[in-house]
C-alpha cells in the first residue's frame, strides 16, 4: 500500500467518523424537535363538522399553536411562556366538559367577569352588541335553535354548582322566572365558547364554558383543505378537484 492509499483510507474513516457524528446529531435533534418540543409548539388537526363554518369547513386540516396560552410544567400547576391569555375573538381548540375524549374547536366569545346573552341572532357581551355578521352565519330552521340565549339549551350538562342554578330550569320553567332573559356571567379560570356557525354548533350554550386549563392551543392557520366528496380512487380529476387549493396557507384570524 502506498503513502496515496494510505491517505486516502485515512480521509476515508475521517470521513465516515464525521458523517456518523453528525448523523448522531441530527438524529437527537429530531427527537427532540418531533418527540419533546413539538407537542409543546404546534399540532395538526382536521375539522370534522360545520360548527365553525364558513371560517373553517369540513375537510380543512389546521395548525394549532400550543404554547401561545402558556405552558403546565408537569406535575404542578406553574404555568411558562403564558405571554397571552386567552382572549374574545380567538378560534381555539380544546376538551369540552361534557366529552373528555374529543378535541372541539370553537371562537371564544366571553372571558371570566364577562356578562352574555343574545337577543335574536345579536350576540350581546358586557351589555354592548358585537359586530360578528362578516364571520358569523345564521339559519332559519336548526336543531340547536331555541330562542334567545340564555337558557341553556341541554342543561343536563350543566354543572351543579350555584353559578348555574338559575340556568338549570326548563325552559318553560326560565321564560316564567325571566321573561326578558338573565345574562350569564362567566366564571373565573373559564371562557364561553361558540360556533360561527351559530345555529349548526353545539357549545358552551349546550354544555357550559370551558375551563382554560382544557384549552390546547389557537389555530392559526390552514395548511390542507379536502372536499370528500364521493370519488373513486381512480378518477384522479375528481380527487384534484376536491382539493381547496383557495384555502391552502389561510391564516385563521383572532375576531376582536
Amino acid at each position: 500500500m502506498n503513502d496515496n492509499d494510505t491517505q486516502l483510507s485515512k480521509w476515508q474513516k475521517f470521513r465516515k467518523t464525521i458523517v456518523w457524528e453528525y448523523s448522531q446529531v441530527i438524529v437527537v435533534a429530531l427527537i427532540l424537535v418531533f418527540g419533546f418540543i413539538r407537542p409543546f409548539v404546534v399540532e395538526a388537526f382536521k375539522i370534522p363538522s360545520g360548527s365553525m363554518e364558513d371560517t373553517l369547513l369540513i375537510g380543512d386540516r389546521i395548525l394549532v399553536c400550543k404554547f401561545i396560552y402558556g405552558i403546565t410544567i408537569p406535575g404542578t400547576d406553574i404555568k411558562v411562556l403564558d405571554f397571552h391569555k386567552p382572549a374574545r375573538g380567538d378560534v381555539f381548540v380544546f376538551i369540552p366538559p361534557h366529552d373528555r375524549e374529543r378535541n372541539f374547536i370553537k371562537r371564544i366569545v366571553a372571558v371570566e367577569g364577562d356578562t352574555i346573552e343574545t337577543r335574536g341572532n345579536t350576540l350581546y357581551v358586557n351589555d354592548a352588541a358585537i359586530d360578528d355578521s362578516y364571520y358569523t352565519k345564521h339559519m332559519s330552521f336548526s336543531r340547536f335553535k331555541r330562542g334567545d340565549f340564555p337558557p341553556f339549551r341541554q342543561p343536563e350538562y350543566i354543572p351543579d354548582t350555584e353559578v348555574f342554578f338559575d340556568y338549570t330550569l326548563t325552559e318553560t320553567q326560565f321564560r316564567r322566572k325571566f321573561p326578558e332573559g338573565k345574562p350569564f356571567t362567566v366564571p373565573k379560570g373559564k371562557v364561553f365558547a361558540m360556533g360561527d356557525n351559530r345555529d349548526q354548533s353545539s357549545d358552551s350554550r349546550s354544555w357550559g364554558p370551558v375551563d382554560v386549563s382544557d384549552i390546547k392551543g389557537q389555530a392559526f392557520m390552514v395548511y390542507w383543505s379536502f372536499d370528500a366528496r364521493p370519488a373513486k380512487l381512480w378518477e384522479v380529476w375528481k380527487l384534484i378537484g376536491n382539493v381547496r387549493f383557495n384555502r391552502i396557507g389561510k391564516l385563521i384570524h383572532a375576531q376582536p
